[in-house]
């Protein structure tokens, strides 16, 4: 009801609302006023049936997901399909539907939830071609992940729980809680059944601990205890896993390990492992080498053990699994190696596990797991980055991370290598005394307060130039046999003077055309037109021509100076491209190209139709346009560059 009653007031109040497609097709109605965009997240989840309504009530839409994540839960769908017409059927997801029409698309490559780059490595090899963008952790010379074996049975052919594995999870938590450990916790078990039992266990301890559990409720992330199917989009800071499943008390391992084996089993491990921003630790009484691929043709197993491989060994595995090609040395970096060790420091190189790479990390002597200073040198990792990213973007967020970043150019070395050599003994020095004051925390959240105001201060909204097109509204004047009267002169240049003094620059046959349509004239005759040029050699207008088609101005108006143009009435009605003079035209040109740099001609002719209103190409439009870009090459406004796009002189 108040939806339907405030539909305006209630979007200036609430601009942005936050909803599911049922509240959606609950609440709105589809005649209350079009939301500007509509945002959907976790694409991969929501049938497109679902979608449609919550879409069809916005201007733009925007679709959030990722194709290697859940897909919608099948278990109340039907198992009908219409064979006739199975080119005509939704596919299993929003998601994958505009992957398949060919939607814009634009691809999210930088990581941003796991402060260690080993909680996300795995996945990133395994289920993202290593096309992920993430960024080594200051202490990356050890793992995050943690594999803990557990002497237990899984109780297959019962209650198929693993208790050893519960209580081993039940008692870190308590451990953690008691210690006043700040990091939020989240548990992720490989069945529900798993999920129950350690839920009832964690509560029975509760009951023991009533403060623990007071203090876990008043956190801000309080634990959660969630499986495969139900923890997608969740996170923690630490996430404990028990996987479960294992040998039963024979010693047997069946291969049946509930949703992993089912299609898209892969996309569950997928989302389960990746949950975490600062440590996992996973709890098993399986091996990796319990599990018997011969036996077993589900990609979600396989990956299982991939993991558990991982978990146990740590990189070498994903070095090994992904037959990666070791870069050949840079010879300016063994250089500098050689020197930065005569200086009595350990040096890695090419540290991380993505594309992204610090060229070099001087190791902390007193603690060999720590890096005290990261290199980063003008070679190959500064490739196909923008300057934003390399000298801000990057460094803010390793900064974050811990770092401690200096720049050496090649050139400077080459210049005066024994003053780079300075500069890094100072640093490693500064870093060191930072670390003893425990100062580090300090100065690393400043830089980052720096970079977040440098961006908050930068005004980077564009205006456009584009305003709506202003009609001058007149009632009717006659008929016809009134109009051919000589006694409506003064009545016919009052209104050719109105409609310019409004809508000026005009075409001639635009202000013709409204002008007769004053009388109900329809057709614009040869005897007519005499008459209404002669009338217009009265008044006082200035004129400009693009071919053929003449536009009258108003007297103050100064062509050259013009710099808006002017898209659909109030009432969405267009002009007609060749009613629009070339110097709107231009300008509509010069703000597209002021957004995209440059343009094909075809692409800069659709781009301008857009600026104004038109969705679709014609003759009219196409030959219009084109012959304006040919206008203002002629002013000197564009040219073409050596690829033949047009841009802006």
């Amino acid at each position: 009801k108040l939806f339907d009653q405030i539909p305006n007031l209630l979007r200036k109040l609430c601009p942005c609302m936050l909803m599911s497609p049922i509240s959606v097709a609950q609440y709105i109605d589809p005649s209350f006023p079009k939301f500007d965009l509509v945002i959907f997240d976790e694409a991969s989840q929501l049938p497109t049936s679902e979608a449609v309504g919550t879409i069809a009530r916005g201007e733009n839409v925007i679709i959030v997901g990722d194709p290697n994540q859940l897909p919608p839960t099948s278990f109340f769908s039907s198992t009908k399909s219409d064979e006739d017409n199975m080119e005509m059927e939704d596919l299993e997801s929003l998601l994958d539907d505009c992957l398949s029409i060919s939607m814009p698309q634009e691809y999210l490559k930088w990581h941003y939830r796991s402060r260690h780059e080993s909680l996300i490595a795995f996945s990133n090899m395994k289920y993202y071609d290593n096309k992920l963008f993430t960024f080594p952790s200051i202490n990356d010379l050890r793992s995050a992940v943690t594999y803990v074996p557990i002497e237990g049975t899984y109780d297959k052919g019962r209650s198929k729980q693993n208790k050893a594995e519960a209580e081993a999870v039940v008692n870190e938590i308590i451990k953690r809680l008691k210690n006043g450990d700040k990091d939020s916790i989240g548990v992720v078990t490989f069945s529900s059944v798993q999920q129950n039992l350690i839920d009832d266990m964690l509560s029975e301890a509760f009951v023991k601990y009533p403060e623990l559990e007071e203090r876990d409720r008043a956190s801000s992330e309080p634990i959660f205890i969630k499986n495969l199917e139900n923890v997608q989009g969740d996170e923690r800071d630490v996430i404990l896993f028990s996987v479960g499943y294992g040998p039963d008390k024979d010693g047997k391992v069946s291969m049946n390990f509930g949703p992993l084996n089912r299609d898209g089993g892969w996309r569950r491990l997928n989302v389960a492992v990746s949950r975490a921003r600062k440590q996992m630790i996973i709890y098993s009484t399986l091996r990796p080498e319990q599990i018997d691929l011969s036996r077993t043709r589900a990609e979600g197993v396989a990956g299982l053990k991939a993991f558990l491989e991982y978990a146990q060994r740590g990189k070498s595995v994903l070095a090994a699994k992904a037959g990666a090609e070791v870069k050949p040395a840079d010879p300016l970096v063994k250089q500098m190696t050689e020197e930065i060790e005569k200086m009595g420091f350990g040096v890695r190189c090419n540290i991380g596990c993505s594309e992204y790479r610090i060229d070099m990390g001087i190791i902390d002597p007193d603690d060999p797991d720590k890096y005290l200073l990261g290199i980063m040198l003008d070679g190959s990792s500064s490739v196909n980055t923008a300057a934003s990213d390399r000298f801000i973007l990057q460094p803010g967020v390793l900064n974050g991370l811990g770092w401690r970043i200096m720049r050496v150019w090649t050139m400077e070395w080459l210049d005066d290598k024994q003053k780079i050599l300075d500069e890094i003994k100072r640093e490693t020095e500064i870093q060191k005394e930072a670390a003893a004051a425990e100062d580090t925390v300090t100065i690393r959240f400043d830089q980052s307060k720096e970079i977040e105001k440098l961006y908050e201060q930068k005004d980077v909204s564009f205006r456009s130039a584009g305003i709506k097109y202003n009609e001058f509204s007149f009632a009717s004047m006659g008929t016809a046999e009134n109009f051919n009267s000589n006694f409506v002169d003064s009545q016919i240049s009052s209104l050719l003077r109105n409609i310019i003094a409004v809508e000026a620059p005009i075409s001639r046959k635009a202000l013709y055309k409204k002008v007769l349509s004053a009388w109900n004239i329809s057709r614009l005759g040869s005897r007519v037109e005499a008459r209404l040029d002669k009338l217009m050699a009265r008044i006082d207008v200035r004129t400009t021509a693009d071919g053929e088609n003449k536009f009258y101005w108003r007297a103050d108006q100064i062509p050259e100076e013009y710099d808006i143009y002017r898209t659909e009435d109030n009432a969405g009605s267009k002009r007609s491209m060749d009613d629009i003079s070339s110097y709107e035209i231009i300008n509509a040109i010069k703000e597209v190209l002021d957004e995209q740099i440059s343009l094909t001609k075809k692409d800069l002719v659709r781009e301008t139709a857009k600026k104004f209103g038109f969705s679709r190409l014609g003759g009219v439009i196409e030959n219009t346009v084109l012959a304006a870009v040919e206008t203002a090459k002629k002013r000197n406004i564009l040219a073409e560059d050596d690829s033949g796009k047009i841009v802006l002189k």
